[in-house]
């Protein structure tokens, strides 16, 4: 117990509450004593009173409160441990006696302490039901008994409960955190266990069901995904083992057990008692395969009941009233059930899992107070099954238990949760026809409207006339004057560029664009003794929980943090098997983001370590530890970087003395819970609030004005949705996820509505109904665009203009594939958007540097956008297949809000260019900037078509270079080329002339010395 450190507040806290109760109550001290551990019992209310003060339990003790002080009687070691609480200022005295080997001097101390007891009166308060054992309290006992008489004794159990029944909020974060691991286990891991057994008719009995549940907390790979997000899991346990019940014998009571019948696909009810730090929090479940309706009906009844139940535990109220308007409730509105009702309906837990003194009982007069948690349980047992189709299916029972917590002005808060709905608990594997029908129309539905979607406002990709649309020389003169307008605005903006960047970066050096890695230090073990027990084996070991390798080193066990391993390699050689273990360590990466950085130039490392041994099947479970251990901390670590941008929002503040303005039935994406459930989108005094419902009792997502960058209202004018998209400045966690986008929406079209079976179609054959159809439709679309619209309005006037409302322009859309899907990118006044479909895409026009438009070049349909951003960190976004017949408009956009844009006939590799940049920015505009980009833009389309003009090709050079390019072509031609040339040969010379003309071409070359060729050309061999 040497490691072993006290919450000296807490005890000072507590025990002054223990004080005022000797002052308050007809006792004059108490004394708690505590003997040996006793696992068999490890509930006792003494040890509950040690760990409530101490945190911990301390054996072979006593502890004697007075009215104004502390005495306690312990061994050497925890009178040390325990002197830590003395002196503290403001706080309780205390005076501690050594319990030492002695026994004469143990006689002399139990006799002070029993000076002190009859000092204070003769009215010794005690703990009845506990009966300790130990070497100190036999000789208590033996110090005690002639003085025995001359006391009277109190058991002042029941008010000790009462003391301990009122949690700090401490405590109370503790047992929400052991209902939330229980929840988890049922939710995430025991109904699809269940599930997958009854599905593929595998065989099991109850008690090894319970046992697959048990074993949860010592699977480290199944703890991890359970409890992602919760500490210390070494701190939790089960308080008691889980219970399964199946198969027609169903036990209620709080001291059932499992039995060893199969586990049956009737009723199953599964319970669970967990507790973190020592503090207890229950669940229970009751799930139905293939219920009858009358199963149903009392399920859904018992349900109601549990939130009656829920509604009446409130401050103020007692433990018997709260009963007995249960079994009153039960009378009137199922008589039928009141014989199956269970015994009680709770207790107060914490320490104690179950408090004897405090239970929904009938009779209790305990008054329920602010930060009391409660199991509540409700259950109906005995019940038969009418409908049976076997014997273990006539009796069943239902149980639901949840841990709740009093609240002071509402009703109790539930700290467990999971579902419990009948939809929700209700399982049906005989009606697998009737299921795959009732799925079939959804999928036709949903491919229907995927069809549609697609469809929509689909325009021909190619124009389908040949004739040009005619203009006027007027309309020519006018574009040509914008053009010209526009290629000496861009040379002013990339002059404009070039300034900035000069005056920006002036003096500043580069950092390659890569932020600085430090120097990371782990500690796998603070100490020698804290290593495992297993190391004396000398073997290899995996600790899981320590996230280490330990490797035996010359007779040692040196412990490898798993961070510092880089990979491990498996080979076979004979009878041996090698496992060589490489360590990460400075320059041996081979790329810079492998490398690691280098405190101390002079350090030496161990790169690699290799092991053998004859046992493969050892050798082959380490190779596999280690694997998934250094898998599971890579994808942590990846998941910690991801989230570390994440911002924490100021809390929203709601509004006060009125209703706040809402949006109802709007959906939201991302969707919070798995579930998209309509809800309301309200305004408050600083932000927004959505109540979005979901299977864990609904999500609260709040957006504060000071957080959102851009707000978008885009109408539902040729599109399936109308909408308010949020886009933050900061990303904001959603579940486990984070994101920087939220949309608010409705559907535009009505589904529900049946355009071909209804009675009125099937007597109007003609066109007015489907005209007043669309009337409707265009009337629902004005009517969802003016509440959309007014609401964003509201929310820019509720951020006093700090939030300002901005639509999309479709008239200047255009199409391009900014993911994977070519969709329509609308400009806005402040953005580039697509907002109809996810992923969400949102250039902001403020941040960017430079717009390049790749593969402009004649002959293809498309080109490529490239958008560079001001902060060169940040990689350049691209957008591919914009069509070629977009170009001006695109160009035009770009020039109206003042963005430099450059053209090229192929794609750049950016990244090279992007770290060229960064690692010396200032040199970089130094020496032009953007002006390598320019060369094929509009601003340089002057200077390039002088440079043409300086070049020409004379006839006498032009004919000189036909003959050299007619022996250049290819021996394969084409029918259309033979066709040619016998019609050339039909019309032109005959063989006479030709033969003259070359004989006197040969003459005149062998006059200037050139040889002469008389092999037959190409073209004569083809023929």
């Amino acid at each position: 117990m040497s490691d072993v450190q006290l919450d000296t507040a807490a005890f000072h806290r507590r025990a002054r509450r223990l004080l005022d109760l000797v002052e308050q109550s007809d006792v004059d001290s108490v004394l708690v004593l505590q003997g040996r551990s006793d696992e068999t019992n490890p509930y006792s209310k003494t040890i509950a009173i040690q760990m409530w003060l101490l945190g911990y339990e301390f054996p072979n003790t006593l502890i004697l409160f007075t009215s104004d002080k502390v005495y306690i009687v312990a061994s050497q070691k925890k009178a040390k441990i325990l002197e830590t609480l003395q002196g503290v200022s403001g706080g309780v005295a205390i005076e501690i006696f050594v319990h030492e080997k002695d026994a004469s001097k143990n006689q002399e101390m139990l006799e002070k302490t029993i000076a002190v007891i009859k000092s204070c009166g003769s009215r010794v308060g005690t703990i009845a039901i506990d009966k300790p054992s130990g070497k100190l309290v036999d000789e208590w006992d033996t110090a005690f008994a002639p003085l025995k008489p001359s006391f009277s004794e109190t058991d002042v159990g029941s008010a000790i409960s009462d003391l301990l029944a009122v949690k700090e909020e401490g405590e109370i974060k503790y047992q929400r955190t052991a209902g939330k691991m229980c929840s988890s286990i049922i939710h995430g891991y025991f109904i699809d266990e269940m599930a997958g057994i009854f599905d593929e008719e595998k065989s099991i009995t109850n008690d090894k069901m319970a046992e697959r549940v048990a074993s949860v907390l010592t699977n480290d790979k199944l703890a991890k995904k359970l409890f992602a997000g919760i500490p210390m899991l070494d701190m939790a346990e089960w308080s008691t083992h889980p219970i399964v019940q199946s198969g027609g014998h169903y036990d209620l009571s709080l001291n059932a057990e499992n039995n060893t019948l199969q586990l049956h696909a009737g009723t199953v009810i599964c319970t669970l008692s967990m507790r973190y730090f020592m503090y207890n929090a229950s669940i229970s479940r009751t799930f139905m395969i293939d219920p009858t309706p009358e199963q149903e009906k009392n399920y859904s009844f018992l349900l109601g009941l549990q939130k009656q139940a829920l509604g009446w535990i409130k401050a103020g109220a007692t433990m018997g009233a709260v009963f007995s308007k249960i079994v009153s409730h039960v009378n009137e509105h199922r008589p039928d059930l009141k014989e199956n009702l269970t015994d009680d309906f709770g207790f107060v837990t914490g320490i104690e899992m179950t408090d004897d003194n405090n239970k929904i009982s009938s009779g209790c007069t305990t008054t329920f107070k602010p930060g009391m948690v409660v199991v509540l349980r409700v259950g109906l047992k005995d019940m038969v099954n009418a409908k049976a189709t076997d014997k273990f299916s006539k009796t069943y029972a239902y149980q639901l238990i949840d841990t709740v917590v009093v609240r002071k002005e509402a009703s109790a808060e539930l700290i467990t949760t999971g579902e419990k709905e009948p939809n929700d608990v209700s399982f049906f594997f005989n009606d697998e026809d009737a299921a795959a029908a009732e799925k079939a129309p959804r999928k036709d539905s949903k491919r229907e409207a995927k069809r549609e979607s697609n469809g929509a406002d689909r325009k021909p990709a190619t124009r389908k006339s040949a004739i040009l649309p005619s203009k006027f020389r007027s309309e020519e003169r006018e574009e040509e004057s914008g053009t010209r307008k526009r290629r000496e605005h861009q040379k002013e903006l990339l002059n404009r560029l070039l300034a900035e960047g000069r005056r920006r970066f002036a003096g500043e050096s580069g950092d390659n664009g890569e932020e600085t890695r430090e120097v990371k230090k782990f500690e796998s073990y603070k100490r020698e003794t804290a290593l495992p027990r297993e190391v004396r084996g000398q073997r290899i070991l995996v600790d899981e929980r320590a996230e280490s390798i330990i490797l035996p080193i010359y007779g040692m066990a040196v412990p490898f943090h798993i961070s510092t391993l880089k990979n491990i390699v498996k080979t076979e050689e004979g009878d041996y098997v090698y496992l060589r273990i490489n360590l990460a360590s400075p320059g041996q990466g081979v790329g810079k983001k492998d490398n690691l950085p280098q405190e101390d130039a002079e350090s030496t490392f161990v790169r690699s370590l290799t092991f053998r041994s004859t046992d493969a099947v050892r050798m082959n479970e380490i190779h596999h530890s280690i694997s998934a251990l250094k898998r599971d901390q890579v994808k942590r670590e990846t998941e910690k970087a991801q989230l570390a941008d994440i911002v924490q929002q100021d809390r929203l503040v709601p509004v006060v003395g009125q209703r706040p303005a809402r949006l109802p039935d709007v959906f939201m994406r991302p969707v919070a819970d798995g579930k998209r459930f309509p809800a309301a989108l309200e305004i408050h005094t600083n932000g927004l609030r959505y109540m979005a419902a979901g299977r864990s009792g609904g999500t609260t997502i709040d957006i504060l004005f000071n957080n959102v960058r851009h707000l978008f209202f885009q109408p539902c004018d040729n599109e399936l949705l109308v909408l308010i998209h949020v886009h933050l400045k900061n990303p904001i966690m959603m579940g486990k996820k984070k994101t920087q986008d939220i949309q608010f929406y409705r559907e535009a079209s009505d589904a529900s509505f049946d355009e071909t079976g209804n009675r009125r179609r099937r007597i109007r054959y003609g066109d007015e109904d489907e005209i007043e159809a669309e009337q409707e439709e265009r009337r629902r679309r004005r009517q969802l665009n003016k509440e959309f619209k007014e609401f964003a309005s509201k929310i820019a006037d509720a951020s006093n203009h700090e939030v300002e409302v901005d639509t999309p322009f479709r008239e200047v859309a255009f199409n391009g594939v900014p993911s994977r899907a070519n969709v329509l990118l609308q400009p806005t006044v402040d953005c580039l958007v697509h907002l109809s479909d996810t992923p969400f895409f949102i250039i902001t026009v403020a941040d960017v540097e430079l717009v390049h438009l790749e593969r402009v070049q004649f002959g293809l349909k498309n080109f490529d956008m490239v958008f560079v951003f001001k902060d060169f960190k940040r990689a350049p976004v691209h957008v591919n297949t914009v069509p070629m017949k977009q170009l001006d408009n695109v160009k035009e956009w770009l020039d109206s809000v003042n963005l430099a844009y450059t053209e090229g006939p192929v794609n750049l590799n950016w990244a090279p260019i992007m770290k060229t940049i960064n690692n010396d920015p200032a040199g970089f505009f130094e020496d032009g900037g953007w002006s390598f980009l320019a060369q094929d833009s509009d601003a340089e389309d002057d200077e390039s078509e002088e440079e043409e003009s300086e070049f020409t090709v004379s006839e006498d050079e032009f004919e000189e270079s036909e003959p050299e390019s007619s022996e250049e072509e290819s021996d394969f031609g084409t029918e259309s080329d033979e066709s040619e040339e016998d019609e050339d040969d039909e019309s032109g010379e005959d063989w006479d002339e030709l033969e003259a003309k070359a004989k006197a071409y040969d003459e005149k070359r062998t006059h200037t010395g050139e040889p002469v060729d008389r092999s037959p050309s190409k073209r004569a061999r083809k023929r």
